[in-house]
């Protein structure tokens, strides 16, 4: 996913969807920092870091599955036929929802394992 398809999506989006678009960004961030943290004081982390890789996937495929019922909601009540070059932001616009969906889950795993194997180097030494 390139930094121009992130832009252009988030320039076209309504508000509610920039607020997740931007809530889902910062959350593919937060698994490497709370695994830092994990790594070094004990606490929550490692919980917080698990919700992200429930919350982040079901929040993405939630917000894409409500903008293509939206939209198809929409394009059935049009006078007349909607072209593929017309439907092409929306369908691009779903398509980021659930990718930046899975990168936050995909993310928080890894930030868990890492989280999880630096926690057992500490336990064994």
């Amino acid at each position: 996913m390139s930094v121009q398809v992130l832009e252009s999506v988030l320039a076209d989006a309504a508000t509610p969807q920039k607020v997740v678009l931007v809530v889902l960004m910062l959350a593919v961030l937060a698994g490497p920092v709370l695994a830092a943290l994990a790594r070094v004081r004990s606490g929550p982390w490692r919980s917080l870091i698990s919700g992200l890789a429930v919350a982040g996937p079901a929040l993405g495929l939630l917000v894409g599955a409500l903008n293509s019922f939206h939209m198809a909601r929409t394009v059935q009540k049009l006078p007349y036929d909607v072209t593929v070059r017309q439907l092409a932001p929306g369908v691009l616009e779903v398509a980021v929802f659930v990718a930046l969906g899975a990168v936050v889950g995909l993310a928080a795993v890894a930030s868990l394992a890492a989280a999880g194997a630096r926690r057992n180097l500490h336990a064994d030494g």
